[in-house]
């Protein structure tokens, strides 16, 4: 029998279908090999830090890298206190309904994101939205990079301490700035 990442809070039961384990760099290539690859931001990354350096720093660093944002609560402040205008800002339950929806065009109005990576939502939250998104929009790959686990993501960092989650971001933001192989 396969051991498997236990979820962050244990009352966190998501059913038959669980989050794969996930590595920063192959993170940083799914990202960057995803057509339409959407970062959710949310009120933790401007709180949360890792040695001493915010998560919004590294959801910048990500738009900067080709990765459009949307920044729910109260982040599109947080972000332009920093010089940065973020592509969208709305409710994360919009974001999550929207998501959902087959004929939602994305934010730019180009095309359905096929992939969400999730970033600084509170826990519970996130939770909730990820488990919407894996029963009502299967074919949207979901990915959580906080260090705690999200058993309802299609991928997930595991449950991390600070160095290895600094290690796993480190790795891939590197991953995501290679150049694109043709």
């Amino acid at each position: 029998m396969s051991t498997r990442t236990m979820p962050w809070q244990t009352a966190n039961v998501p059913g038959p279908k669980f989050a794969m384990d996930l590595k920063g760099e192959v993170a940083g290539k799914m990202i960057q090999k995803a057509k339409r690859p959407l970062l959710i931001v949310g009120i933790n990354s401007a709180k949360d830090e890792v040695k001493g350096r915010k998560l919004i720093d590294y959801a910048i660093e990500m738009g900067k890298a080709g990765v459009k944002i949307v920044a729910t609560a109260h982040m599109v402040k947080e972000f332009s206190n920093r010089g940065y205008k973020v592509d969208a800002d709305m409710p994360v339950v919009n974001i999550t309904d929207r998501l959902k929806d087959p004929e939602w065009k994305g934010i730019d109005g180009r095309g359905a994101h096929d992939v969400a990576v999730f970033l600084g939502v509170p826990y519970y939250f996130e939770s909730q939205m990820l488990s919407t998104l894996k029963n009502f929009a299967p074919d949207l790959n979901t990915i959580a990079i906080d260090a705690q686990f999200q058993p309802n993501a299609k991928w997930s960092f595991p449950n991390l301490k600070e160095k290895d989650y600094e290690a796993e971001l480190t790795s891939m933001m590197t991953a995501l700035k290679e150049k694109k192989s043709a």
